[in-house]
């Protein structure tokens, strides 16, 4: 099915009579102008207008009844229910175009920022630096300049040729953006290689794509030169890190010395990403920009088994998705105006954190970097860059969860008001929609409790968090929005949807959707009979997209392109969903992942591995397993100790008949006791379970769990580089542990489910 080229949000608010307020606002300034679309991003999100309380009612809509008795009607987005959007405007139909017009609207705003090192005192300097929109543009344009000079001078082409890949392997830094806006700057697709994927699988990307440079951080020096003779089409190393020119020079000569070439007959030279930019700036070559149609990245997913598949993403498809985030997010009234910042956490290499930052260069944010790559420095950064709106996965969100808890819990006076304002926070927030604008909340809550959490964790300036990649219990939204009085938003999406097509309001009485689709894709259901999702008996079944927003086709693999799509263009994205009256979407399990129990029941695991993390605070990973042979399930379950040790104290052990003083254990202590005592490991599984007793029957629920702390990692190949389970995997890689799990037999069977 095909959609009109051009369907802009402005060409909705102009041909939808529910805009006209909206629309009058607008009439003071010529249409497509930048002071018209500045106006336009100031005004948005869309569902404010006209009525923002009649959105929340019915989100999303069916266009007409179903036609095929195995799918559901199509669903569209309440807001653009005719036609869906294309992009912004008709002057922003591609990522470059966004990022120019912030550079025209905001040059000095800050864009990108690090806290610098001091050599000196071997400290992180305590505060943030930052280059400006117009210092990065420049940046970006010399970079993408040198790019083009290194790589064609060795292929003997004209220096415009950018008919070829730019590869990146680093964590997230301000070089990493730059890069990607310096291929915007010169029409060049990128790829980014996770740093967890083993030499195998990026040696096969590097290679599918026939890239020719390869970009990366420092620290991946000796992984590089570990496959370097292996790859057949890279000419160009760029260190992106600030390094010491000597020491490049010295691996220059001393480790390539000209000598090593590719399967081309081309030499491979080693550059600092300092010297790639000057050499850019002495050639000058004149922009190149993309269009609609331009190939923006091919992101590779990690898959669940085999090798992973790459996913073109165009311009089309990125302007579309930045579409819906004009569209969803708002700027508060006291913001508007004003520079605001953004963390930049979550790996680049995951399509989420490049939808984020996409956004975030669109309205001149200011994007902060950790000072180091590792996620224990997420809470010291936050506290000095303090900034307005932040990404997150569930399993940091519940950690900070954990935290909060354990600091509230150290004194009994203090527990028991912070107890009192957190569960009049939830009922507020669980009795009706919308902020907490009461006298009381800003005169007592805050000043008492909320603003000293909010401090602590480095989001008093917090407007709201978002999550999304796996599920998060209700509770945890409902305690976090409560405890910070901060809109939470779970939105849903894919590496095929260029992330997320639909998000949660803020502050609904009801948390727990992924909000409804959004302006840029549809979405219908279809049966899966054999997992008993039958979409005429209830609205559940697998979740199919079509629109602007979805991919068109992945990389080299015809194959796989044809089994996604079907013959109306709709992609299968193998999540079960539920849609509820209000049009929000619910991912509940996933598609072919089931199997029979010995008694002869269904088995999805992932749905139940979805319950668990999405209604017990005490679990952050989990792996369900059954034994076709055995009559229940068992699980591998990764624990959060803070959480566990003060469960645990508040319960008791076995009833109160031994006293323990679990707050002494340590973290090794505490897992070896718990699996090697059945009387504990019950008390714990017996409370895993209690909590998704109104979600699982008793057949699905587990009977016996081996314990530890992320015990499922990339390196041991048991989950991929976006934390999904690899099932093949995982079942071999604990054998030992699920086989004594069925020889130590079910240590609930006697006892309550």
């Amino acid at each position: 099915m095909t959609f009109l080229d051009e369907y802009s949000i402005t060409d909705l608010i102009h041909s939808d009579p529910r805009y006209q307020t909206l629309r009058e606002r607008l009439d003071g300034y010529r249409r497509g102008s930048d002071e018209y679309l500045l106006a336009l991003m100031e005004e948005l999100p869309l569902n404010s207008w006209p009525n923002y309380k009649e959105y929340l009612k019915k989100q999303a809509s069916p266009l007409g009844p179903s036609h095929d008795l195995d799918k559901s009607p199509i669903f569209r987005s309440i807001m653009s229910h005719r036609q869906l959007v294309t992009c912004t405007d008709h002057n922003l139909k591609t990522f470059f175009d966004h990022f120019q017009f912030a550079v025209r609207m905001w040059p000095q705003n800050h864009c990108l920022g690090v806290r610098p090192y001091d050599p000196v005192t071997r400290t992180w300097e305590p505060e943030y630096k930052f280059e400006t929109y117009q210092q990065v543009y420049e940046r970006a344009q010399c970079f993408g300049s040198g790019i083009l000079s290194l790589v064609n001078v060795k292929k003997k082409l004209n220096l415009e040729n950018n008919n070829f890949v730019v590869t990146i392997l680093s964590h997230n830094s301000p070089q990493w953006v730059i890069t990607d806006l310096a291929c915007q700057c010169y029409d060049l697709t990128n790829s980014s290689l996770y740093e967890t994927l083993g030499g195998e699988t990026s040696e096969y990307i590097l290679n599918l794509t026939e890239s020719p440079v390869l970009c990366f951080s420092i620290i991946n020096l000796y992984k590089i030169l570990t496959i370097l003779p292996n790859l057949k089409y890279i000419n160009t190393l760029i260190c992106m890190d600030e390094h010491d020119e000597h020491k490049l020079n010295a691996v220059n000569e001393s480790l390539l010395n000209n000598n090593i070439k590719n399967s081309l007959g081309e030499n491979v030279s080693l550059h600092s990403m300092k010297h790639v930019e000057t050499i850019g700036a002495m050639t000058s070559i004149p922009l190149i920009p993309p269009t609609p149609k331009s190939l923006y990245t091919i992101s590779f997913t990690s898959g669940t088994t085999g090798l992973p598949k790459g996913v073109e993403i165009s311009q089309q498809v990125i302007a579309s998705g930045i579409a819906f985030s004009l569209s969803t997010f708002k700027v508060p009234n006291h913001k508007k105006g004003k520079q605001c910042y953004d963390m930049c956490f979550l790996p680049l290499a995951h399509i989420f954190e490049r939808q984020i930052l996409t956004y975030g260069l669109t309205r001149g944010t200011g994007m902060g970097f950790l000072h180091q790559p590792d996620p224990a420095a997420l809470v010291e950064d936050l506290r000095i860059l303090k900034p307005d709106a932040l990404a997150l996965v569930p399993r940091i969100l519940t950690r900070f969860e954990a935290g909060i808890k354990t600091n509230l819990s150290k004194g009994s006076i203090q527990k028991n008001l912070a107890t009192n304002i957190i569960d009049a926070k939830s009922a507020r927030f669980t009795s009706r929609s919308g902020t907490d604008k009461s006298i009381m909340n800003f005169l007592v809550y805050h000043r008492v409790l909320i603003d000293r959490i909010r401090d602590g964790l480095g989001l008093s300036n917090a407007s709201y968090m978002i999550t999304g990649s796996a599920p998060i219990s209700k509770d945890t939204l409902l305690f976090l929005r409560s405890c910070l009085d901060i809109g939470m938003r779970q939105g849903y999406g894919s590496t095929e949807s260029f992330a997320g097509i639909c998000l949660s309001e803020p502050y609904e009485k009801d948390p727990g959707s992924c909000g409804a689709i959004g302006i840029t894709a549809e979405c219908r259901l279809k049966d899966v009979p054999e997992m008993n999702y039958l979409t005429q008996k209830e609205l559940k079944g697998e979740l199919q997209l079509r629109g602007p927003q979805i991919f068109e086709k992945y990389y080299k693999n015809e194959k796989a392109t044809e089994e996604a799509f079907d013959e109306e263009g709709w992609f299968s994205t193998g999540d079960i969903a539920k849609i509820d009256e209000k049009g929000r979407l619910y991912i509940i399990d996933r598609v072919k992942n089931f199997f029979k129990l010995s008694h002869g029941e269904y088995i999805a695991p992932e749905k139940i591995e979805n319950i668990y993390l999405s209604s017990c605070p005490y679990i952050t990973q989990i792996f369900v397993f059954g034994d076709s042979l055995q009559s229940y399930l068992v699980g591998i379950v990764s624990i959060d100790i803070e959480g566990i040790l003060k469960l645990l104290t508040d319960i008791g052990y076995d009833n109160g008949t031994e006293e323990k003083n679990f707050t002494h254990w340590d973290t090794t202590t505490l897992i070896i006791n718990i699996n090697e005592d059945v009387n504990l490991k019950r008390r714990v599984l017996t409370e895993f379970n209690k909590c998704c007793s109104d979600s699982l029957q008793g057949f699905e629920k587990l009977h016996n769990i081996f314990v530890g702390v992320d015990l499922m990692t990339v390196n041991n190949e048991c989950v991929t580089p976006t934390l999904k389970i690899k099932r093949i995997q995982s079942t071999k890689f604990f054998k030992n542990e699920l086989d004594n799990l069925y020889k130590e037999g079910s240590i609930i069977k006697n006892g309550k489910l």
